[in-house]
């Protein structure tokens, strides 16, 4: 082949003699361009450059394959022609099989729909000037996310992807790629490993905000059903009603105080009602409201009943001398009792 300039200024090699034989028979200019500016960028690099470079068995034909000193091995696709999303993640699969990374370049005006599946990158047309990539290179901050980076020339783009200072990254939204696309930009690009594990950190930190606000509403909604379900037990167990609670409720405040209120149902006192007492930003429990099953907190906080008959459940259930207040809706007293095990005094 030889080098030569075209009528319009365009780079390119031409054969010099047409054959059937020579692999890049058939190729445009732009394509052999390319895969020229790609091997001279993977040279630059310190690594060896060879174009259409295939696997023994022929399951990939490279149109450019680095390797490097030690061995590790990079295609350069440089893909004009027409390619579905599904015959490039196939052949990246292949490549991939073999132990052979991958990246896809194209220079045409418009970025293929592909590129966002496959590290790739966008990169200017062949002119007189220096190929810069037009896409996409991000980099990050917390605060304001993916941002793309612009006037990354091809062979330091390339340099930085065979050294590994660029590695390709799916999980962000880059914004600024260009005027073209004021939406951004979501698929396959590459960042610096600093960036992508900053990223995945951020992401992870995001990730467990969003956990523990979950539990804590799982938690809070967990309460409100525990204690839906508490209350719905309190009601049946005692065959309260509201008009016999509401006059309970007014005797007891009238003796206790304006500033006591009853809690719901709680395990810690018998499945009774704690009666509570404000204490600035705090509340101290003065008594429990028709517990089913005394507890040792019974030696030293007296029980509310509304009945005669709940004062004699009191007693059956007493191991020790229990206060109990008698608060009756029927009669509107508010009396002091004793009771002990088996009785009443």
């Amino acid at each position: 082949m030889v080098a030569r300039v075209s009528v319009l200024g365009l780079r390119h090699f031409a054969h010099w003699r047409r054959s059937a034989d020579c692999p890049l028979a058939g190729e445009s200019p732009g394509h052999l361009l390319l895969k020229a500016d790609l091997a001279a960028a993977a040279r630059a690099a310190g690594w060896s450059a060879t174009l259409e470079d295939a696997a023994p068995d022929g399951r990939w034909r490279a149109d450019v394959l680095a390797v490097s000193p030690e061995g590790r091995r990079i295609a350069l696709e440089a893909q004009l022609s027409a390619i579905t999303e599904r015959d490039v993640l196939e052949r990246t699969n292949r490549y991939t099989a073999d132990g052979v990374e991958v990246c896809w370049f194209d220079d045409r005006d418009r970025p293929r729909p592909w590129m966002n599946a496959v590290p790739s990158l966008h990169l200017t047309s062949p002119s007189g000037a220096t190929r810069t990539v037009r896409g996409v290179i991000a980099r990050y901050k917390a605060q304001t996310g993916w941002l793309a980076v612009a006037d990354v020339t091809l062979t330091n783009a390339v340099i930085w992807i065979l050294d590994r200072r660029l590695v390709p990254y799916a999980d962000g939204h880059v914004h600024g790629w260009d005027e073209a696309h004021p939406w951004g930009y979501s698929g396959v690009f590459w960042t610096s490993t600093f960036y992508a594990a900053a990223a995945r950190e951020e992401e992870q930190l995001r990730r467990a905000r969003e956990n523990a606000e979950d539990a804590r509403w799982e938690a809070k909604e967990a309460s409100k059903r525990a204690k839906a379900a508490a209350y719905e037990r309190f009601w049946a167990r005692t065959g309260i009603g509201p008009g016999w609670w509401w006059a309970f409720e007014r005797i007891v405040h009238g003796a206790m105080g304006d500033d006591t209120f009853f809690g719901a149902p709680s395990q810690k006192y018998g499945d009774g009602r704690p009666l509570y007492q404000k204490r600035g930003d705090t509340a101290q429990v003065l008594a429990v409201a028709l517990p089913a099953r005394l507890g040792t907190w019974a030696e030293t906080t007296p029980v509310v009943v509304d009945d005669l008959a709940g004062l004699e459940r009191m007693a059956q259930l007493a191991f020790c001398d229990v206060k109990v207040f008698l608060a009756a809706p029927e009669s509107e007293v508010f009396e002091l009792y004793w009771v002990g095990p088996g009785s009443v005094y």
